[in-house]
């Protein structure tokens, strides 16, 4: 079963007086020798005024237009009399075949921009008579010829891209990921708070030396809060602004210097303590107790640390 070819259509203009005689037939031997390669390519069939000039059978003042709708894909030459014509700057007893094919195209502009868009390429020639092209026209593709065998026009008409899709597909297994107990969380510092609350879920082991000594009597109670940025920040500020008394100012000082011995003065918790000694509020105090949150999530060592001061520093910040 036979396919019917790709139609082609090629919009140009003859001359221009601005040319030489020299310059006008170097161009009207490239435009031809272009059309010639593209009718010889399978699948494409190509229409030019220059394949009918000698045909007393032809009316050249409805061919053209006729052309125009006929073809599957209309090629404009680029060149300034071409651009003259479409843009009606023309002598009005010149180019009168190519005017009347632009109007063609102006009136399928109008009728169906999407289909204007889809019809029409714009072509540049090697030879340099090619012209800055309209800013009307500037949705349009544009192709330049390189090779005698006008290999990115052809891709353009046969639908071959230069770069095509991958074949074949991968399957690639990902498994969902886990849950955490607290959404949205990263999941370091969702396993720590998760460990925390199971461990203060159970009571700490008491001697019999530590028993009280009736049920009346009230032991002192460890905390029960894990470590968490928002915990570190509400004891953290009040410390740093010395709102607390003598053993306040000494709890942010221990704190301060494990911070800096623990992971340095240019670290970013070290960075963190000296914003909040210059500046004691509270979004200070929130860097860095994420900052906390996370390293103790990290480290035991530093979690159990961070544990104890809070414990002795939380009464002294209120």
């Amino acid at each position: 079963m036979s396919t019917m070819p790709h139609r082609v259509f090629i919009v140009w203009a003859h001359r221009d007086p601005r040319w030489s005689a020299q310059e006008q037939a170097r161009y009207q031997a490239a435009v031809l020798a272009f059309a010639r390669t593209l009718d010889g390519v399978e699948g494409i069939e190509v229409e030019i005024d220059l394949f009918h000039s000698e045909d007393r059978t032809v009316d050249f003042t409805r061919w053209g237009p006729d052309r125009v709708f006929w073809a599957d894909t209309v090629l404009m030459i680029s060149s300034a009399p071409l651009w003259d014509r479409w843009a009606g700057r023309n002598p009005a007893n010149e180019g009168a075949g190519a005017v009347r094919e632009c109007d063609a195209l102006h009136g399928l502009f109008d009728t169906d921009q999407a289909a204007f868009q889809r019809k029409v390429l714009i072509v540049v020639l090697p030879g340099g008579m090619d012209a800055p092209v309209p800013a009307d026209l500037s949705r349009i593709q544009r192709r330049t010829v390189n090779d005698p065998q006008a290999t990115l026009v052809l891709r353009w008409l046969l639908n071959k891209p230069r770069y095509p899709r991958g074949t074949g597909k991968t399957r690639v297994d990902l498994p969902p990921f886990p849950e955490a107990p607290f959404p949205g969380m990263p999941s370091r510092r969702a396993d720590h708070l998760a460990a925390e609350r199971a461990r203060r879920q159970q009571p700490p082991p008491v001697s019999d030396r530590q028993r009280p000594p009736s049920a009346s009597a009230e032991s002192p109670k460890a905390s029960t809060e894990p470590i968490t940025a928002g915990l570190v920040a509400a004891t953290v500020v009040p410390l740093a602004s010395g709102a607390a008394d003598e053993a306040g100012r000494q709890a942010w000082a221990s704190l301060s210097a494990f911070v800096r011995d623990r992971f340095g003065r240019e670290s970013e918790p070290g960075v963190a303590v000296q914003a909040l000694t210059d500046q004691p509020h509270r979004p200070a105090g929130e860097v860095l107790g994420r900052l906390l949150e996370d390293a103790a999530a990290s480290d035991d060592h530093t979690a159990a640390w961070l544990r104890s001061w809070l414990e002795q520093a939380g009464p002294l910040a209120g």
